[in-house]
């Protein structure tokens, strides 16, 4: 599992939420939860889910936000993050993203409306043979290559519907996030974040998830 040393931690105290978090903080990391309006799992859509970690990973976002990991969900996303420079303030940070992934989102919503279909994963792929399989699994299994959704059976994935499209809202108004107070809480994250794909039963090793990243 990746793993951020040197990295400093604010101070916990005896409460969920610690007292006087800065969110301007550069030396500051926050596990954030977005959820999707009334947990439609859009994000099943392979076209939308690599926008929205498009946008998540692009230039602009990294030059303001320092994302260290994250995991796409079809109905949520989770992520590490703090602010690169104090003058920026994360909740300004995430309330941009919502709102620029949300006209990706509307962009997406009328090519689903015009076309009337989605794009899932594939039931079945292409089997790479043996050779090549064992030249990629390391680097998969070290966080050092990722597989495409095209080329991974995922299991148990939702069954989207063109029609869960028409709603214009992409993202719940209300957040979820958590401070990273100290080197256990960051693993047990890191753990989190890796897993959740595994315990949905998509995949059955969190290097086999195409929407889950570490950033250093």
């Amino acid at each position: 599992m990746p793993q951020f040393p040197g990295f400093p931690f604010p101070r916990r105290y005896n409460s969920l939420r610690l007292l006087g978090y800065d969110y301007h903080s550069v030396y500051q990391l926050c596990a954030i939860t977005l959820v999707t309006d009334l947990r439609r799992p859009l994000f099943a859509d392979l076209i939308l889910a690599k926008t929205i970690l498009a946008s998540l990973l692009s230039d602009k976002t990294l030059d303001c936000m320092r994302v260290r990991a994250f995991t796409l969900m079809p109905d949520h996303l989770h992520f590490l993050a703090g602010v690169r420079r104090p003058e920026l303030y994360l909740p300004t940070l995430i309330g941009r993203f919502k709102s620029y992934t949300t006209q990706q989102y509307w962009k997406r919503s009328r090519e689903v409306a015009d076309s009337g279909r989605v794009c899932l994963p594939p039931s079945s792929v292409i089997r790479t043979n043996p050779d090549e399989a064992r030249a990629l699994l390391t680097p998969i299994m070290e966080w050092r290559a990722a597989l495409r959704p095209e080329v991974v059976e995922l299991t148990n994935w939702p069954r989207l519907k063109p029609g869960q499209f028409l709603k214009r809202r992409l993202w719940q108004s209300r957040l979820f996030d958590h401070v990273i107070r100290n080197e256990t809480d960051l693993h047990e994250n890191l753990e989190y974040i890796a897993m959740n794909p595994v315990k949905a039963g998509y995949v059955t090793r969190p290097q086999f998830y195409p929407f889950t990243g570490f950033l250093f």
